[in-house]
């Protein structure tokens, strides 16, 4: 069985049909421009309260339910900044259900376990978009999935790829230039949470917290804008279109940014009336910097897009336990972290980027050591799944978290 996720507006089965004909017999397409589905907002509660139902009730939970039957998904998508765009990347974000909340090595990767079967993945794309990284999301998004990648087909054989050769020599000119010349630095930054989850529980908002505190001791200004926050955008966009300093930071959302930031990055205009430098801020749950690679790779030619400069990405693995700080011993063990993100404020201050041989040492490690891996399957795999258990529990759980509802 192969589902086809249609995010395009308007009828493209025939146009799909015949991609597909020497691939798959049994199509089944759903347009989902047709359909009401919302970003998703990390909020957890489809792994540790209602596990395998999603909080957001909406036309989404019918796409849930043709997933557990099929084989094979191909999401078909529009393209923005030579990515899917957000309506492709928000049926993507909202697959959190067909996993659950306990964590495994497969593939030498940590990987939440499947809630289900394997599911392939493939992406057929419109428009200008950038097919090495589209190949490369694909195969990383099917690994998480726990099946193998299906391929990435252009919907229209006569559009162009967007070539990112241009845009990574700017980015390489960028770096030489931010690292080895004496720009004016910083005075005042704008901040952007690009995660969608509410303030008050978001992991991004704690790291942001923790950065400015450095930018504070530096004596830097800072504004910091909340997108999970729709009444903040118009505010937002005058703030990323009137600074020169511009800091997005966001968690990682299935191997890239949250759908939420893509909208919002769709809304602003591609050219600006005085020259800025956006830098960013990638932040994820699992600990191993390898995860966060693609996404830090889209980064390094967003901002040409956007009419800026390029001030480098910060990245940092390790995220998920933020959220938890409230409980004694996690505090003690985040505080670390925090301290960290601190100390990379101040060096922004004084550096005004994200080039720094301290910056690139931030990430910590890039995947786990072996003995790390060893000791996680016959310890702490243990261990962690009691913790999540408890955490149910605590969220007023009553069922297994690795159920299956649908």
């Amino acid at each position: 069985m192969t589902l086809v996720l249609n995010t395009l507006e308007g009828d493209y089965s025939k146009q799909i049909k015949e991609l597909l004909a020497e691939k798959d017999s049994e199509v089944e397409i759903v347009n989902t421009a047709e359909m009401k589905i919302a970003h998703c907002v990390g909020c957890n509660t489809c792994w540790l309260k209602t596990p395998g139902v999603c909080a957001i009730k909406d036309d989404y939970e019918i796409i849930l339910k043709k997933l557990v039957a099929t084989d094979n998904l191909w999401v078909v998508a529009d393209t923005k900044f030579g990515f899917v765009d957000y309506r492709g990347k928000q049926v993507l974000d909202r697959l959190v259900p067909m996993l659950n909340m306990y964590i495994e090595i497969r593939d030498g990767w940590e990987r939440h376990q499947l809630r289900y079967h394997p599911l392939n993945f493939g992406v057929i794309y419109k428009g200008n978009g950038n097919k090495e990284l589209l190949e490369e999301w694909s195969e990383r998004v099917a690994m998480n999935l726990g099946g193998h990648s299906l391929g990435v087909l252009a919907l229209d054989a006569h559009q162009e790829e967007a070539s990112p050769a241009e845009a990574n020599e700017n980015v390489v000119e960028n770096a030489a230039d931010a690292a080895g010349t004496t720009a004016a630095l910083p005075e005042h930054i704008v901040i952007l949470s690009g995660s969608p989850r509410v303030k008050k529980n978001s992991n991004t908002n704690k790291i942001i917290q923790a950065f400015a505190e450095g930018l504070e001791k530096a004596g830097i200004t800072h504004k910091l804008y909340s997108l999970s926050n729709r009444t903040e955008w118009d505010e937002a966009r005058e703030a990323f279109l009137t600074n020169d300093n511009i800091i997005i930071a966001f968690p990682l959302f299935v191997e890239c940014m949250p759908s939420l930031l893509l909208e919002f990055l769709s809304t602003l205009p591609t050219e600006r009336t005085q020259p800025a430098k956006l830098s960013f801020i990638l932040h994820g749950g699992f600990d191993e910097g390898h995860q966060l690679r693609l996404g830090e790779k889209f980064l390094q030619t967003l901002p040409a897009q956007l009419g800026c400069t390029f001030g480098g990405t910060l990245v940092r693995g390790g995220s998920f336990m933020l959220r938890m700080r409230d409980n004694s011993y996690i505090k003690k063990m985040t505080d670390k972290m925090l301290a960290a993100y601190t100390e990379m404020g101040k060096s922004f201050a004084l550096n005004g980027n994200f080039f720094t041989p301290e910056a690139k040492k931030f990430t910590s490690y890039e995947k786990n050591p072996k003995i790390g891996v060893l000791l996680f399957n016959l310890i702490f795999k243990r261990i962690v799944k009691k913790n999540f258990n408890r955490m149910a529990q605590e969220w007023g759980c009553t069922e297994p978290l690795d159920r299956k509802p649908y």
